[in-house]
């Protein structure tokens, strides 16, 4: 199961986010299931991030967004800093 999630962030604060943002992908690429977990920049604006995650199944995918990681970093306030949020669980259908 892969998902993609876009997320701009506010002007204030970027720095606090993307280490919050760094922080989850080290704790996530531990767990059960994971097959990839990437963070993404556009080159062209910096209050964009996107990540490209894949996991095993998607009981294993639910579990981390609820678990241990994911709670840290959604009390980490971080969330407050987004302008814009999008999640896409993705289909393959080429390559």
């Amino acid at each position: 199961m892969t998902t993609a999630v876009k997320i701009r962030k506010r002007g204030a604060k970027l720095r606090r986010s993307k280490v919050a943002q760094e922080k989850l992908v080290a704790e996530t690429l531990l767990e059960d299931g994971c097959l990839r977990y990437e963070l993404h920049q556009p080159f062209d604006d910096g209050r964009i991030r996107i990540f490209v995650e894949t996991w095993e199944s998607e009981a294993e995918w639910r579990a981390h967004m609820e678990g241990a990681a994911m709670q840290r970093f959604q009390a980490s306030g971080v969330g407050d800093y987004f302008a814009d949020f999008a999640l896409h669980r993705l289909t393959k259908v080429a390559g």
